[in-house]
């Protein structure tokens, strides 16, 4: 059974947009509070399902965002963590949403629920786990995604590749609801947060390279590479320097105005 402790700490941690208030707002003025409690479920507890999942592998999360359309946990974290707990926290958002979603199945099964009520709960869980899942910074798609590239291609490779999906999935998304307006918040969302990734971009590498030095490195495996654009997560390295390899603090040691 989860501990009381972490549901209050999850639930101190959940900050609502000013979107999500406007349209809280809406919901009450027009009478849809039926449909606005079931968005809030498929969100809470989506999210519950990435913290609980953060919280048994001790990542520091800072704050937990809830939009109209989602959810999007903050974290306080290194840039290199290790990729398999990234995975096992990325599926268990759209899992726990299933669970909900089994778990009222069974109450409309025996009658609990209406009709309309689980036809709302169940067009909604599908969109929202369909839309999840489309690789567009910062869906849940994206970061399976990123968790591939990174196992294939280094650290900044991986960063652009997953750059230009992103582009593309939200152009295809863009031009498939364009003439929809009620997706005009979810489209100003994933911009902005597609603007911020481009504007990250030489920051969030700097401190990769930095963990390296700062922070003793867990992995066991090396590899060697020839220049500090090469390194990879979840690696060691050794970086060739003046025809001999050296380690990555060595070699990080060496760098100026990094």
């Amino acid at each position: 059974m989860v501990n009381i402790l972490i549901i209050k700490n999850f639930l101190n941690k959940i900050k609502f947009s000013k979107y999500s208030f406007i349209i809280i707002l809406l919901c009450f003025i027009t009478g849809l509070i039926k449909e606005l409690s079931i968005i809030l479920i498929l969100i809470i507890f989506h999210e519950f399902g990435h913290y609980l999942m953060s919280v048994i592998f001790k990542w520091n999360i800072n704050k937990i965002i809830i939009y109209p359309f989602g959810g999007l946990i903050k974290y306080e974290e290194e840039v290199d963590k290790p990729l398999l707990e990234e995975l096992l926290i990325t599926i268990s958002g759209p899992l726990n949403q299933w669970i909900i979603f089994i778990f009222f199945f069974i109450l409309y099964k025996n009658y609990y629920i209406s009709s309309y009520y689980y036809n709302n709960l169940y067009n909604y869980h599908i969109s929202m786990f369909i839309f999840n899942i489309i690789p567009i910074i910062p869906l849940d798609g994206s970061k399976l995604i990123n968790i591939v590239l990174n196992k294939l291609f280094n650290y900044r490779l991986s960063y652009n590749i997953l750059l230009v999906i992103s582009l593309i999935f939200l152009l295809g998304f863009v031009l498939t609801f364009r003439n929809n307006y009620s997706y005009l918040i979810v489209i100003s969302f994933l911009i902005y947060e597609l603007i911020n990734y481009v504007k990250n971009k030489n920051i969030m590498f700097n401190r990769f390279i930095f963990e390296k030095y700062l922070y003793k490195n867990k992995y066991k495996k090396y590899i060697k590479i020839r220049n500090i654009k090469s390194m990879k997560r979840n690696k060691k390295h050794l970086i060739k320097n003046n025809g001999t390899y050296i380690t990555e603090k060595e070699y990080i040691k060496k760098i100026k105005g990094v």
